[in-house]
């Protein structure tokens, strides 16, 4: 028979502190995200990049920092202070977005957002790794999808903030806005954050104080299960999705439906905003009552979410009236993302306290490095290739720079690029 877990080793009071603090920093870490996915159009426009340019900033560039500082990251955190981490890596995260604001060129913004995924990568391992120390087992999933709704608070917060700004002040405003407040959020978590026992809300069984293993003793663990290369397999898969569909969605919007910035960040907050937050909540909590009964439901729930997102995708992207668009895009994003906060949690019950922020960045490494660089980089390439392919006037990228004719153009060619890319 199972051990209970042992009592919370903090009062609920600073425990709720704790929760308040981390979903304010990961809404944070959206808002840049997803202020940078509505600034698409914008930024393209303004700095004459080729989509294959943006989907390399969005995807790659910022997915390899992000997803390589993750080990040193994660076995830091195996050894030392846990909230130091997360303190110290929210302020270089608001640094860099801040910095973001000056960028003048594809390389510059490129450096910069290389630096904004250093500092991002110390909220994912530390912060899993810290929540198995203040709750026990049997509520992970459920402190998860609550930590995590700062994702769709800050998609709200970054997509219609940087619609607005884009459209009457300037892109750049948005990331000096957010930068800012990250440097803020920062200092606050220095201040309050306290360090808990590791292995304080495990069971007996589950060694306390012990070592944490090497590196290589933990993956050998984690990838001597099967069950873990098939959550490995599906993360991969969902991730690659979600993070190509939500980079490009704003420009979709504005492309097809002829809207401008502010119009389209609106409803990309609409979309991502009701969507991540009812699938998170619904895949958190609803996954945890479910696996009471039978712990299977955590495989099946997001399993049946992702099976039913993709019909919904496509029927969604091939609507000519956005209302109706708009509608089945809510609902194919409630289905993609019943599979975050299970997915989080089965990591961390796989391993004892001293290799969960190991097991994290063996998750983070899928949903960073193949989700969040792969995604947005293929649509960013496909969608050069398809629209040179459109353009019957020569190469499109050469011809329409940031997917436009030049000003002053002839009719004709202002047709032809217009017709590729838009």
């Amino acid at each position: 028979m199972a051990q209970p877990s042992a009592p919370p080793a903090f009062s609920k009071g600073y425990r709720a502190w704790l929760l308040v603090l981390l979903v304010l920093i990961n809404a944070l870490n959206l808002a840049d995200r997803q202020g940078l996915a509505a600034s698409v159009q914008p930024i393209k426009l303004d700095l004459k990049f080729t989509d294959s340019e943006m989907g390399l900033i969005q995807g790659l560039g910022f997915a390899i920092f992000y997803t390589l500082m993750g080990l040193p990251l994660a076995r830091l955190a195996e050894h030392t202070s846990r909230t130091r981490i997360i303190a110290g890596c929210v302020a270089l995260f608001g640094a860099m977005v801040a910095l973001c604001s000056t960028a003048r060129s594809f390389l510059g913004l490129l450096a910069f957002r290389i630096g904004v995924g250093v500092g991002d990568a110390g909220f994912g391992t530390p912060v899993a790794s810290l929540i198995g120390d203040h709750y026990p087992m049997e509520r992970r999933a459920s402190v998860m999808s609550i930590i995590w709704l700062g994702a769709p608070l800050g998609v709200v917060f970054g997509t219609a903030g940087a619609g607005y700004l884009g459209e009457y002040v300037s892109w750049r405003a948005t990331f000096l806005v957010i930068g800012s407040l990250a440097i803020l959020v920062a200092l606050i978590a220095s201040l309050t954050f306290r360090e808990p026992a590791r292995g304080a809300c495990d069971p007996e069984p589950l060694a306390r104080g012990e070592p944490p293993p090497s590196a290589w003793t933990a993956f050998r663990f984690l990838f001597a299960k099967r069950s873990m290369w098939h959550v490995l397999i599906g993360c991969s898969l969902a991730a690659t999705s979600m993070n190509a569909i939500g980079q490009f969605l704003s420009a979709f919007l504005i492309r097809n439906y002829d809207m401008g910035i502010a119009a389209a960040g609106r409803l990309l907050a609409l979309i991502a905003g009701a969507a991540m937050a009812s699938g998170l909540l619904v895949g958190g909590f609803g996954v945890d009552w479910a696996g009471r009964s039978d712990r299977r439901w955590y495989v099946w729930g997001p399993a049946l979410g992702l099976a039913l997102a993709a019909p919904l995708f496509l029927l969604g992207f091939n609507q000519p009236v956005v209302g109706v668009a708009v509608v089945l895009l809510i609902a194919a994003h409630l289905c993609m993302f019943l599979y975050y906060a299970p997915s989080l949690a089965l990591a961390q019950n796989m391993v004892g306290a001293n290799m969960r922020a190991s097991s994290a960045f063996v998750v983070s490494i899928v949903l960073g490095l193949v989700g969040i660089g792969i995604g947005p980089t293929v649509v960013g390439f496909l969608s050069d290739r398809l629209a040179n392919r459109a353009f019957g006037l020569g190469v499109f990228t050469a011809m329409c720079p940031g997917g436009a004719a030049p000003h002053g153009s002839p009719q004709p060619l202002v047709a032809a690029c217009a017709a590729a890319g838009w």
